[in-house]
């Protein structure tokens, strides 16, 4: 999938990317890695493909912001099934979901009572309530502890390809971009490089 995507605030930028599996853009804090994956998910003005021009609630897109963005009122169960259409079959197929994600068993917990890995794979397992054609993805380790980071990424990128949804990623974290299919770097507004990680790491655009 090919994104191009062009705006002026709160950041300019012209960025042309291709997403093949799971990719990651790598950029410094700054650079609006966060602010083009609003940009393409309709949530700031911008103009590109694909998806351009159509309204938020139409995008097919699955978008998880930092900190997941789950309700703290509503169990795990009802975060998920928030973007369900209403109907007597709705809490059953926010609890398919969550088994998906391997999460059946907490359905009935609150937000503040998961670790942080568990909270992302409720917030996946609503993105993927939505239907995505695009999974959009802002740094996904900063929630994560060191100790299970590796083991949650590692599964949630499995279970991705499992999907086959093109994922991307933005993040500041080298180590992620090491797991990814293919990888961009995000500089300047626009793309430095892009490849796979073993190209990229290999031959640094600014090396």
């Amino acid at each position: 999938m090919e994104i191009h995507y062009r705006l002026e605030r709160p950041i300019a930028m012209d960025v042309r990317l291709q997403v093949e599996g799971f990719t990651v853009l790598l950029g410094l804090s700054g650079e609006g890695k966060s602010t083009l994956l609003k940009a393409i998910a309709g949530l700031l003005p911008a103009s590109g493909t694909p998806f351009g021009g159509l309204p938020v609630q139409q995008r097919p897109i699955g978008y998880l912001p930092q900190g997941y963005g789950l309700f703290p009122h509503l169990r795990a169960w009802e975060n998920v099934a928030f973007p369900l259409v209403p109907g007597a079959g709705r809490r059953r197929e926010a609890m398919d979901l969550l088994a998906r994600v391997g999460l059946a068993d907490w359905a009935d917990r609150y937000p503040d009572t998961l670790s942080g890995g568990q909270r992302q794979r409720v917030a996946l397992a609503r993105a993927l309530a939505r239907r995505p054609q695009l999974l959009l993805l802002d740094e996904p380790t900063s929630a994560l502890d060191m100790a299970t980071r590796d083991e949650i990424l590692e599964d949630l990128i499995a279970e991705m390809r499992q999907l086959q949804i093109p994922v991307l990623a933005v993040t500041h974290d080298p180590h992620l971009a090491t797991m990814a299919d293919r990888m961009a770097v995000l500089a300047g507004g626009a793309i430095a490089q892009e490849g796979t990680p073993r190209e990229v790491f290999a031959e640094p655009a600014n090396g």
